[in-house]
């Protein structure tokens, strides 16, 4: 059913020869299949090849040698099976209709009877298994509901079996929901042919462990070496062998290991004792991948004290890609190794970044190459850059980059779930196998299919039109933003027009492999900067403006997924890598012009934006009533906030005046709305509400638009809405003096005497025993600060003090508080505008009127003006 599970006698005797040689190179008869995954050079000499190797390629010399007769063998077979088979089917319709039911015959006297019901066997297995796919796929296919928090939520293992529907249902809703965003529904990307054949062949990875095991040793070890033989020729890397790993940093730390057993011979017996005369050092460039060299590190047993990072050199000719900050000082690289080695240390490994990490820059990887030569240092690179390996049209010209190299295939290949391939220099065949790079567990399944049969779809030169289109995609925006003004290039920069060299020339022409390095760009990394900015950081707005900037485009251009990233020497910048993005293979040139259209339109946006800021804040300075505030996170003009003319002197304002201030702001905001939908709700630093602006152009009228605010505050704070609740604080103080005034007449009535309140003997009494001199009592209630206070103040010192006011000179000396302070609040069944609107009225209200505190004596009852304010009645 699948041509290449089906048995070739070539590539069974090719495999059995391979099979053989790796079970007798195991140590102490270990189960565990290895299978050598190394393959010989054309040029190298035997005697520098692994033996596995040697007869891996004899055994395809040989192949090759009778595969012609071999074919023809194979198709006269094939018409004798087919003839035979006619006659099998002929014959077993003659039995059915005869009604035999028992017995077996052999017809033919071959046997063909037995390999009819095992091929009829195989089909059923495929065939059910492709219909119990087929199921769960459609299952999980259906849109459904999200299911219950209870029903989703993590529990034990139940103790019976659970049924497929429940199982897939509760798959289905995971996978498509998450209860951090429940507004999001997700679902798996759009694949095409070679991502659905290779989501196919993790299927089949795990089928074919099914197989007879010495069957399926043999099928391991073709489907190995075909693909360590490919991936090493595509990358003109011929000298190496190939390692496949499922962790990205597995296939570095087996290379390290074979590395101890190679330098330090005692390393298998002694262990970490035999490193103690020479510990090794790791040397790594500040741009690699974080956290690698500490991984490698504490993998290998050597701890942190081993690794020493490199500077970068901002200028210079190590810097090859331009970018600056981005390339391996090797001065001091070659200066560090130099007093390692006279410490009595052995430079062990460099990591070099070639078009990895946030930026893309490259570092000079023949200079590299020259400073490890001389201290007897390993080098291993990574990057997209490596990709530019597979360009040139020289297939047996061979590319010196370094001594191993990790390839990130599915990445730039645009398809799921690929394996990572490390080719690396082959050494003695002992330290190879003591590292574990020719081992390769069975037992779960085949990792290396899924990367022979999407090898085997896109062909060389299928992979070269994948990885030659996403560098050309690169270039072409590289140079569009390089002309842009206010625009700065973090990624190695594109060299000047009369010297610029195409991806077609580098495909064409024959280059250097450090030009090749230098040319290609696998990422592109770009910010918005302040005219005149010579590399400095941005600051916290322009990081906003660029968040904003990403944002806008992205929404505008969805194909061409840009990244925001945070750089520590940069700020905020704008990246898109044409090898990382999983449908680069199917944009063109239209979706980048979509692109750069988008960025001039909104650059035009930023640039006016910051034009206008000035003008903006010297206009808020000098309004009445508005104050600038600072909005954390916002990159438009910023926020203003109305304010009543007496939250102006408030500094810091009161709990009471910042519900205020809250309320009257949010209520500007709903009127605003409807006049203009660009005005929204801000929050400012300090907690308070505001009237946030947004991007504008270069002919927005400001001034027009804080007259409007301006307008607007005032009506809202004449509002009727706010008067309603201003009636309400007076009414509640009117309600407080009065159980104030009854409760001091009831407590007079107790000092007093009963007597002095009777009728006659009341007289009496009081002749006899004068009562003391009582003054006037009653209450005033300040609307300014909403508190009710008694009036012996008023009357003894002829004064009254405003609350929330700082004292003037003639005031420095202030009589005592008064005796009794209530504070007074609306109800919450008031008029309120917002969540905080409590006390609104009390200050907005107190705008239109004359602002003074009324006073109160045995209050009976309440005469409000027309105005609204409220005027005391004494009786």
């Amino acid at each position: 059913m699948l041509d290449f599970l089906k048995r070739d006698p070539v590539a069974e005797g090719m495999a059995a020869n391979e099979a053989k040689d790796v079970e007798e190179s195991g140590k102490n008869g270990n189960k565990e299949e290895e299978v050598a995954s190394m393959r010989p050079a054309e040029e190298k000499k035997e005697s520098d090849v692994p033996e596995e190797v040697t007869v891996a390629q004899e055994a395809k010399e040989k192949g090759q040698e009778v595969q012609e007769e071999e074919k023809k063998k194979d198709n006269k077979e094939t018409e004798e099976e087919g003839k035979q088979g006619g006659v099998l089917e002929e014959k077993k319709e003659d039995e059915e209709a005869g009604g035999k039911t028992g017995g077996e015959e052999d017809y033919g006297g071959g046997g063909g009877g037995e390999e009819g019901e095992e091929e009829e066997e195989e089909e059923d297995v495929f065939g059910a298994l492709s219909v119990f796919t087929s199921e769960v796929l459609g299952t999980l296919a259906c849109p459904a509901d999200p299911m219950s928090p209870q029903d989703r939520s993590p529990r034990p293992l139940s103790h019976q079996p659970t049924d497929i529907p429940s199982i897939m249902k509760l798959l289905q809703d995971l996978m498509t929901y998450d209860d951090e965003e429940p507004d999001m529904t997700y679902g798996p990307g759009p694949s095409d042919t070679e991502g659905r054949l290779a989501a196919m062949s993790h299927l089949l990875a795990a089928l074919v462990t099914t197989l007879d095991p010495q069957h399926l040793r043999r099928l391991a070890t073709r489907l190995m070496s075909d693909s360590c033989l490919w991936v090493s020729r595509l990358f003109r890397y011929f000298e190496s062998t190939a390692y496949i790993h499922e962790d990205v940093r597995e296939g570095v730390v087996r290379v390290s290991r074979m590395l101890l057993h190679t330098r330090y011979p005692r390393y298998g017996q002694e262990g970490y004792h035999a490193l103690y005369t020479r510990p090794p050092v790791i040397y790594t460039a500040a741009t690699v991948r974080p956290g690698l060299p500490q991984h490698l590190a504490t993998m290998l047993g050597l701890g942190s004290g081993c690794v020493r990072v490199v500077p970068c050199s901002d200028d210079g000719p190590d810097n090859v890609g331009g970018a600056s900050g981005a390339s391996m000082d090797t001065t001091a690289l070659s200066r560090m190794m130099a007093e390692d080695a006279a410490a009595h240390k052995r430079p062990f490994l460099v990591l070099a970044n070639t078009g990895g990490g946030a930026v893309g820059g490259v570092d000079n990887v023949s200079r590299i190459l020259e400073v490890c030569g001389v201290h007897e240092a390993w080098l291993h690179a990574e990057g997209h850059a490596l990709a530019a390996l597979t360009l040139p049209n020289t297939p047996n010209l061979p590319a010196r980059v370094c001594d191993s190299m990790t390839l990130p295939l599915s990445l730039w290949l645009g398809i799921p779930s690929l394996p990572y391939v490390t080719l690396y220099k082959a050494q003695e065949a002992s330290a190879v196998h003591a590292a574990g790079l020719t081992a390769l567990s069975l037992h779960v399944r085949l990792s290396c299919l899924p990367l022979w049969t999407a090898l085997m779809s896109l062909g060389q030169n299928g992979v070269v039109m994948r990885l030659q289109h996403a560098f050309e995609l690169s270039q072409y925006l590289q140079l569009h933003l390089a002309n842009l003004p206010r625009i700065r290039l973090l990624s190695p920069a594109p060299p000047e027009v009369d010297k610029i060299v195409t991806i077609q020339d580098l495909v064409n022409k024959p280059v250097s492999t450090a030009q090749l390095l230098e040319t290609v760009s696998g990422s592109v990394v770009f910010q918005y900067v302040e005219e005149g900015n010579t590399g400095t950081k941005n600051s916290e707005y322009y990081d906003n403006l660029n968040s904003w900037l990403g944002q806008v485009v992205r929404r505008d251009v969805g194909s061409v997924g840009l990244e925001l990233v945070q750089l520590e020497s940069a700020g905020l910048v704008l990246r898109w890598s044409s090898l990382e993005a999983p449908d680069t293979h199917h944009l063109t040139r239209t979706h980048l012009d979509h692109l750069i259209n988008s960025l001039h339109h909104q650059l035009d946006i930023l640039n006016a934006t910051v034009e206008q800021r000035k003008t903006f804040t010297e206009l808020v300075a000098s309004a009445p009533n508005l104050k600038l505030v600072d909005i954390p996170g916002w990159a438009g003009l910023g926020g203003v906030r109305y304010m009543a003319e007496l939250w102006m002197h408030q500094d810091p304002p009161t709990q009471a005046s910042k519900e205020d201030i809250n309320a009257l702001n949010v209520h500007l905001v709903s009127q605003l709305k409807a006049t203009d939908s660009a005005f929204s709700l801000g929050e400012g630093s300090d907690g308070l509400n505001c009237v946030r602006f947004g991007m504008v152009t270069v002919d927005t009228d400001l001034s027009e638009l804080l007259s409007l605010v301006l307008s607007t505050g005032r009506e809202v704070e004449r509002s009727s809405r706010f008067l309603d609740q201003m009636t309400d604080i007076v009414r509640k103080g009117i309600e407080a003096a009065t159980e104030d005034l009854k409760r001091e007449n009831e407590e007079r009535l107790w000092q007093e005497g009963i007597l002095r309140h009777v009728p006659i003997v009341g007289s009496v009494y009081n002749w006899f025993s004068p009562p003391p001199t009582q003054g006037i009592k009653g209450r005033t209630l300040d609307l300014t600060a909403g508190v009710l206070e008694s009036t012996e103040n008023i009357y003894r010192y002829h004064m009254q003090i405003r609350h929330g006011t700082a004292p003037t000179r003639a005031e420095t000396k202030l009589p005592p508080a008064p005796s009794i302070q209530t504070p007074v609040t609306p109800s919450a069944s008031s008029p309120t505008h917002s969540r905080t609107s409590s006390n609104t009225s009390t200050l907005h209200s107190r705008q239109a009127s004359e602002n003074q505190p009324v006073a109160v004596q045995d209050i009976k009852s309440l005469a409000v003006s027309a105005n609204g304010v409220p005027a005391a009645v004494q009786s």
